[in-house]
């Protein structure tokens, strides 16, 4: 039995070019076997929505839960940082007949310096949300892929989908062409030329 190490990863060629017919639950298909003979396998097949299990599982509740107070935490600081530059250039137009050319400058300055403080705050907010996303997945998929294979094992299923994404969640060792596929392809069996 495989699991794949991404939840959300696809098997996109086979659907691109059209390899992969699947039949409904417990179906009758009809294989070719290496040697050429058919044989009449039962196929049982699932679908999970994917949707459901992050909204509704606690290891989906946690990460969103912690996502979002680590991104408000970080649009905090952004809004800080843009309410110091608004102050600076409310300062600097309400005094602005006031103030000298000197001080005008060292204004115009500091907003200079904060507007790129916040570029930077907002480059390191995109990069710490890119990261927290990566560890998200990981720890999603250290709970959901053994639990793919716990249902696949427990009810005999040979091919699980995602309904969220055109992706292969599991699927038995007995339907695994990739070994005949690639004997075609190496022989040259699948070149235009």
């Amino acid at each position: 039995m495989k699991a794949k190490n991404r939840i959300a990863c696809g098997v996109v060629f086979a659907f691109a070019v059209g390899l992969v017919a699947v039949p409904a639950a417990g179906a009758q298909t009809t294989t070719t076997t290496p040697a050429g003979p058919q044989q009449t396998t039962g196929l049982k097949i699932a679908v999970i929505n994917g949707d459901r299990v992050l909204a509704e599982s606690s290891i989906g509740q946690t990460v969103a839960t912690e996502s979002q107070a680590a991104m408000a935490e970080w649009n905090t600081r952004i809004q800080a940082k843009q309410a110091e530059i608004d102050t600076l250039v409310q300062q600097a137009q309400t005094q602005q007949l006031t103030l000298t050319q000197e001080a005008l400058a060292r204004i115009q300055a500091s907003v200079e310096q904060l507007n790129v403080d916040l570029s930077r705050l907002r480059d390191d907010a995109q990069r710490a949300y890119n990261q927290l996303g990566a560890d998200a997945q990981v720890r999603i998929n250290n709970v959901l892929i053994p639990a793919v294979e716990q249902l696949a094992n427990q009810e005999g299923y040979d091919l699980i989908l995602d309904t969220r994404v055109d992706g292969i969640l599991y699927f038995a060792d007995a339907i695994d062409a990739t070994d005949r596929f690639l004997v075609l392809v190496n022989a040259g069996g699948g070149s235009q030329q």
